[in-house]
């Protein structure tokens, strides 16, 4: 066997190696990469075997590509065994990105343990690690990373065919419905389609929220003459509508302390789950544009 290419800066724990050494059980079995014979996780349960005097270890025989050795030592170390320090795992998301810069940054936070967030901090906090247009996803799916294009687009297409619907636009352009909704949102108000955060040429670490002031808007205006009219505020469900679209009526300043408060190992889930409120909304508004079509047209009849 080969020593494994460990993600630790420091070594080997003597004293972990020495308390495994007198587990009187079998040590739990090391992972070993076949084609190499190099330890990919165990290299404590190693020392712990030799200084019991042991002859043999058990251990899995493991086929992958090379190239993913490294990453998976580092995933395996997460979620078991012998912590991986925050320094490690930091050094570790590092030299995988520069492996592989193809990666998303959630494909590498979920192999090192770290936010999202972070691994972006990590990826243009350095120049070695060359920028690519396309990530690898968890899914091992290749992404397109070039947005702020797709965004260019779809508010081309937007002024082009102002009938289409934001479903065809976001096919066209290449993007999510809700950021097809985001840049309708943003072209309405006179703003350009791409927030100045993603058309700057290189990234920056600092968390800037791109977000109107309720007040700056129509919608503030829209918003109370919606609270005002009989039509809405005197049925249940009209009351309803209005507790919903009160959470936007908010200054850009709270949504940045909101940010502000999201503790890293939340974020993630912060991000899916407001993303489903905005694909949740999208159709909603979508459903209330065709109904108004169809009762417009009755109401013609």
């Amino acid at each position: 066997m080969l020593p494994a290419d460990s993600p630790r800066a420091t070594g080997l724990d003597r004293e972990y190696v020495e308390l495994l050494g007198t587990l009187g059980a079998e040590l739990p079995p090391i992972v070993v990469h076949r084609a190499t014979g190099r330890v990919i996780d165990g290299m404590h349960r190693v020392a712990a075997a030799r200084l019991r005097g042991d002859a043999t270890i058990s251990a899995y025989l493991l086929d992958l590509p090379e190239a993913r050795v490294f990453a998976t030592a580092v995933s395996l170390n997460i979620s078991h065994g012998k912590p991986l320090t925050y320094r490690d795992r930091v050094a570790a998301a590092n030299r995988i990105l520069k492996e592989n810069p193809a990666l998303s940054d959630r494909y590498v936070a979920s192999v090192t343990a770290l936010s999202a967030r972070t691994v972006a901090r990590i990826r243009c906090s350095t120049a070695d690690i060359p920028h690519v247009n396309t990530r690898v996803g968890r899914d091992g799916k290749r992404h397109r990373d070039d947005v702020a294009h797709g965004r260019q687009r779809a508010g081309e297409l937007l002024r082009e065919r102002p009938d289409a619907t934001l479903r065809e636009i976001a096919r066209a352009a290449g993007i999510s419905l809700g950021t097809a909704h985001d840049v309708k949102r943003r072209i309405l108000v006179g703003r350009d389609p791409v927030p100045r955060a993603r058309s700057a040429p290189a990234r920056t670490p600092e968390r800037r929220l791109d977000l109107p002031d309720a007040q700056s808007s129509d919608s503030g205006q829209l918003l109370e003459r919606l609270r005002k009219d009989p039509a809405v505020r005197l049925s249940q469900s009209g009351r309803f509508l209005l507790r919903c679209l009160a959470v936007h009526d908010i200054e850009s300043s709270v949504w940045a302390k909101v940010v502000a408060a999201i503790p890293p190992h939340c974020a993630d889930g912060v991000v899916k789950l407001a993303r489903e409120c905005a694909d949740v909304w999208t159709r909603f508004a979508d459903l209330v544009e065709s109904d108004s079509r169809v009762s417009r047209r009755s109401t013609r009849a």
